[in-house]
């Protein structure tokens, strides 16, 4: 039975453009009190291109999201949801990226196949803000292992 909030597990944007990754809801298929999946959404927006789409997370994909956070902290490229059920994103920090910014890249690889890059303008600290995000996110909707 699914668990009506909403809140954002990954918000990058700057004047121009965004991509958010937003939980809608949990979800259990268990008699537990714990959820078994989180359904999301990506959403990107600029003026070029608008688009969304949805996906599935569970407990192995946010601590995989800390990892990934870790990475770009690090200065590497970090692609997260490389299990092929969901799109991709790859995140590159602004050190080694072509536009000299935070490119995030969605890859819908289990659909259309269509890949977007969007350059934005991070705000100095939005790794830690992400890390406080992935903590909100873990407890308002706690996931089974």
């Amino acid at each position: 039975m699914p668990e009506s909030q909403t809140a954002e597990l990954v918000a990058l944007a700057d004047d121009e453009q965004s991509v958010v990754l937003r939980v809608l809801q949990g979800v259990r298929f268990s008699s537990t009190d714990l959820h078994d999946a989180l359904h999301a959404e990506i959403v990107i927006s600029s003026e070029f291109i608008n688009g969304h789409i949805d996906l599935y997370l569970n407990s192995y994909d946010l601590e995989n999201w800390s990892r990934a956070l870790d990475s770009i902290e690090s200065g590497r490229k970090a692609t997260w949801l490389e299990s092929g059920r969901s799109p991709r994103i790859i995140i590159t920090p602004p050190e080694i990226s072509e536009s000299e910014c935070t490119e995030v890249s969605v890859f819908d690889v289990a659909g259309s196949q269509i890949i977007v890059t969007v350059p934005i303008a991070a705000p100095t600290g939005w790794i830690e803000t992400h890390r406080s995000m992935l903590e909100s996110i873990r407890g308002h909707f706690p996931l089974t292992a």
